[in-house]
């Protein structure tokens, strides 16, 4: 493993990123025509497996690559765009000066080096960039990883169930739940003793997240956060999961129908209403999964009405879990063809490679020739 190697691979996992970010968005377009539109559950699920499919390009990368070795592809196959893009100049197909096509061919691999080896301005101002926003957000990560500790750790633990902990606290105003290495937490402020309709709420809340798995998707992507923070489509994906899952969280949780609506409602209004009032900066946001957004602002208040409205307007049943999939599988598919395709030049000098340098070489020397007789 060189630099240059990790590099491309960064590169590689930003574009595919990018991919899928542009994927759900299509998908979301199409599903707001459908009878899905309000299907929390089901999109949670669909943008997991599209994050999940992105986490496991790298196995299609080195499947394909062992696919191909082993002949099973036949020879000349290989889906890179931009083998296919030499390919097709070789054939004519682009009206381009051989020199000129093969420094926009090779840019990305003049652009890797320059940033791995630091050898131009470009490529100083680049890795500057990604080192200090990497070190900034991973220190975020770590305060606020801390501050949660601090307060599980010096709150009163209320109740303790199947590797549960329920803690009581005074120093935040939203329930929240998270988790440890070995153990799951749910938060709740001390004030909810008061309210046993709201402590009911927030418990059951908190407990349907640990059923859908969120605590870990939540813990994944804030992890990722310091390696994609520039990333528009993972910031994307990012804000779609945490939409989703609170709706999600939502519907499954009024299904079991021991909880009314407007009960749920108006607990949410009044845990949002307590937290904006306090005007506290040091509310806890991640990585927790909380009850609401504490964040404030028209964006807030935005997605609280949409959850509301969501709750509101739920007309059917989640779809089966054979739906789900097969709504999946195409998007699957396209990541992975697309992790194949957003692979940089080859390394070693193939057939069409060495046609290019050919070819360019003779192009030059013909330009020598006509300098040399004029």
């Amino acid at each position: 493993m060189t630099a240059n190697s990790i590099f491309n691979a960064y590169i590689d996992a930003n574009l595919v990123l990018l991919l899928a970010a542009l994927l759900w968005f299509a998908a979301r377009v199409l599903l707001n025509r459908t009878s899905f539109r309000q299907a929390g559950l089901m999109q949670l699920q669909m943008v997991y497996a599209i994050c999940l499919a992105v986490a496991l390009a790298p196995l299609v990368i080195a499947g394909h690559a062992v696919v191909t070795q082993a002949g099973l592809l036949g020879s000349g196959y290989s889906p890179s765009l931009s083998d296919y893009a030499l390919a097709q100049f070789l054939n004519g197909r682009f009206q381009m000066a051989p020199s000129e096509f093969e420094a926009l061919w090779m840019s990305r691999t003049v652009f890797t080096q320059q940033v791995t080896t630091l050898g131009s301005p470009l490529g100083i101002m680049v890795a500057a960039v990604l080192a200090t926003g990497f070190s900034i957000y991973a220190a975020r990560l770590l305060r606020n990883a801390l501050k949660v500790r601090s307060v599980i750790r010096g709150g009163f633990l209320w109740r303790s169930l199947r590797g549960i902990d329920i803690v009581l606290t005074d120093r935040v105003d939203v329930p929240f739940s998270t988790r440890g290495m070995g153990r799951r937490y749910i938060v709740l402020p001390s004030g909810l003793l008061s309210q046993a309709d709201d402590l009911r709420i927030a418990i059951a809340h908190e407990l349907q997240h640990m059923r859908q798995g969120d605590l870990g998707w939540e813990i994944a992507v804030e992890v990722l956060r310091p390696v994609f923070f520039w990333n528009p489509g993972f910031a994307y994906l990012k804000r779609e999961i945490e939409e989703l899952r609170e709706l999600a969280c939502d519907q499954q949780v009024l299904t079991r129908r021991r909880i009314g609506l407007q009960d749920y409602c108006d607990c949410l209004l009044r845990v949002c209403d307590n937290a904006m009032g306090r005007n506290r900066p040091a509310q806890i946001i991640v990585p927790t999964v909380p009850l609401v957004r504490p964040e404030g602002g028209r964006r807030a208040a935005r997605f609280l009405k949409r959850r509301v409205l969501s709750m509101l307007t739920q007309a059917q049943a989640a779809p089966s879990r054979l739906v789900t999939g097969l709504m999946i599988l195409p998007f699957v598919a396209a990541i992975s063809f697309g992790s194949l395709a957003s692979q940089s030049n080859s390394a070693d000098w193939s057939q069409d490679r060495l046609m290019l340098s050919t070819i360019v070489n003779l192009e030059r020397l013909d330009q020598r020739t006509l300098a040399t007789r004029y």
